[in-house]
């Protein structure tokens, strides 16, 4: 059991990278994307084209309708299956998304620990003033499993092992295998996680384009048609970054100018929000996207650590 991660912010390069790699390593396509699993949501979501999908199977792609609402317990489920079946083709799963909470849960798993509320409150004043470095210690003394996992600097995390011990009487490690079968992959396995950092201006011009983009090829007549079909805005999937934004302008609550420069700048504002989260991403080999022979540089990493 082995794979590749590409991640990074929204329109930086991941999903061409990963058709780039897979086509020089037996390879098929983990989407860990959280919009793009919705039906009929296609330009706005910039799902991979048919073309694409025919070339390198996709997974993860078209499994809910708009009306379903996402869960990262059940991405992480499906996808643990879909790269345990890769693997055992013999090729390798490229994950490729921008969604940090589906990646955790595939990776990590996600632990639905009923705490009550106020406790949670009382025990976060209980530790605000304590240095990192003596939470870490204690929690080394009481969990040394999560500690391991955990990075010494990452006070969140180490606070929130700390928690669930005192709140429930059991570890974080004692939960994770509580729950392991439910919540993710029956194999842990090794994963490369390469991660997509381009200059911010650099970037914002990606996000214009693309924005601007996916309105000539069709976006507004894609979202027409889902409203003409019966959908409801209110829909989970019609929520997705951009879609509520064409809905005012079908509904002529805005100019498509308006619309075009709304969106780009909510677009600039997730990936920023997307960034600070793949900050906090352990291991992950950091590339500028415009760099010569991108994919070169990935499989050498891949074969520096073992993975093809």
């Amino acid at each position: 059991m082995r794979a590749l991660a590409i991640i990074g912010p929204t329109a930086s390069g991941k999903s061409a990278l990963a058709m780039d790699i897979a086509a020089r390593v037996d390879s098929e396509i983990v989407s860990i994307d959280s919009r793009q699993i919705y039906k009929r949501l296609d330009i706005g979501t910039a799902k991979p084209s048919m073309d694409e999908r025919r070339r390198v199977p996709h997974h993860l792609i078209d499994i809910l309708e708009p009306s379903e609402k996402s869960n990262a317990s059940s991405f992480a489920r499906i996808a643990g299956e879909a790269v345990e079946a890769i693997n055992s083709r013999g090729r390798l799963p490229i994950l490729v998304g921008g969604s940090g909470l589906y990646l955790r849960a595939l990776l990590e798993g996600l632990f639905e620990i009923g705490l009550d509320p106020s406790e949670r409150e009382a025990f976060a004043r209980s530790v605000a003033g304590e240095e990192t470095v003596r939470l870490r210690e204690r929690l080394i003394e009481a969990d040394p499993e999560s500690a391991a996992r955990i990075h010494p600097n990452d006070r969140y995390r180490i606070t929130r092992a700390l928690e669930v011990l005192s709140l429930s009487g059991t570890t974080l490690s004692g939960h994770f295998r509580i729950q392991k079968d439910s919540t993710t992959p029956a194999v842990p396995f090794p994963c490369l996680k390469i991660g997509l950092d381009p200059d911010r201006g650099i970037l914002h011009k990606m996000i214009n384009s693309r924005t601007a983009g996916m309105i000539g090829t069709g976006w507004i007549a894609e979202v027409e048609g889902l409203l003409r079909d019966g959908a409801d805005p209110s829909w989970p999937g019609m929520k997705t970054l951009g879609y509520p934004d064409v809905v005012a302008h079908i509904r002529g609550e805005m100019t498509i100018d308006a619309m075009t420069d709304r969106i780009s700048a909510r677009t600039r504002q997730y990936a920023k929000r997307q960034m600070t989260w793949f900050r906090k991403e352990r291991e992950v080999r950091w590339i500028d996207p415009v760099s010569a022979d991108l994919p070169g540089a990935v499989l050498k990493l891949l074969d520096s650590a073992g993975i093809t």
